[in-house]
């Protein structure tokens, strides 16, 4: 593993056995974590539950997550008693599903996160963010109706608001690419442009996701480029995330996140706290 025991390194997306989509053990992620340098990090757990055989959205039912998340505050504050050097946070992933998204206002209204992740996963009702089908939902659709639904209900989900930042921004190219080739930002710059303007209006940052650097479209969500744009446009907020639902995936690949922030011109990273920002220079 390398030495980053100098370098701020945070992960703000990582999934563990309360989840619906991971089994992974709690305290075993935080090890990894911990190896890899990383000193500040949030778990977020998926607010919706789903039976991965049936490869279905996602269900959300309130009760049901109360219990849970209620359960997994229960856990982290264990967890800090035993790693003392690490901050650790506790957040969720929401997916945005017109359906649900009253409902999850009033998950948020009442539980205290200290951070929350929007995320898209669904186009036109296929999921296609993972799964067995997921490399064939996009054959029957055409490249540009794919990815401008896709960024409409990423604007949607902005427009709603309730959270603080866009999860792996532009995953439509996760398996997207196997079919429409290598994922240009640039003809989608309006698209992209319209959804940036909209977070930096509410406040919303952006998530540097390392979940496929090293597998399927091996790139960073979001692309370089479009990190650039977020620059240009005035977003102040980012995070970096592993999105490891695994243990092997926890923490790895931060460092190379790291490296192309600073590339592009980002020189902060922001943890949060009640919902509250701090930035760290980087």
């Amino acid at each position: 593993m390398p030495n980053l025991k100098y370098e701020m390194l945070i992960d703000y997306h990582l999934h563990n056995h309360f989840s619906p989509d991971s089994v992974a053990d709690t305290a075993e992620l935080l090890k990894m974590e911990h190896g890899f340098g990383v000193r500040h990090l949030c778990f977020t757990n998926h607010a919706e539950t789903f039976d991965k055989k049936e490869e279905v959205a996602g269900i959300f039912k309130l009760k049901e997550a109360t219990t849970r998340f209620n359960e997994i505050q229960k856990e982290l504050a264990v967890m800090r008693g035993r790693f003392p050097d690490m901050d650790i946070r506790f957040g969720v992933e929401l997916q945005y599903q017109p359906e649900y998204m009253d409902a999850l206002a009033q998950f948020v209204k009442q539980t205290p996160f200290d951070f929350i992740l929007g995320s898209v996963h669904i186009i036109d009702g296929v999921l296609i963010s993972g799964g067995r089908h997921a490399k064939e939902a996009f054959k029957p659709m055409k490249e540009h109706t794919a990815y401008t639904h896709y960024f409409e209900d990423v604007l949607k989900l902005v427009e709603w608001g309730h959270f603080d930042a866009v999860a792996h921004f532009d995953i439509c190219k996760k398996f997207g690419h196997l079919h429409y080739g290598p994922f240009k930002p640039e003809k989608y710059k309006t698209e992209i442009l319209r959804v940036l303007k909209a977070m930096k209006a509410k406040g919303i940052g952006m998530e540097l996701n390392a979940g496929s650097l090293h597998k399927n479209c091996h790139e960073l969500f979001p692309h370089p480029d479009i990190l650039k744009w977020c620059l240009n446009v005035g977003i102040e907020n980012f995070t970096f995330g592993s999105d490891a639902h695994e243990l092997d995936r926890a923490g790895r690949y931060l460092h190379e996140v790291l490296a192309i922030a600073k590339e592009v011109g980002i020189t902060h990273v922001s943890t949060f706290k009640g919902r509250i920002t701090t930035r760290f220079k980087i």
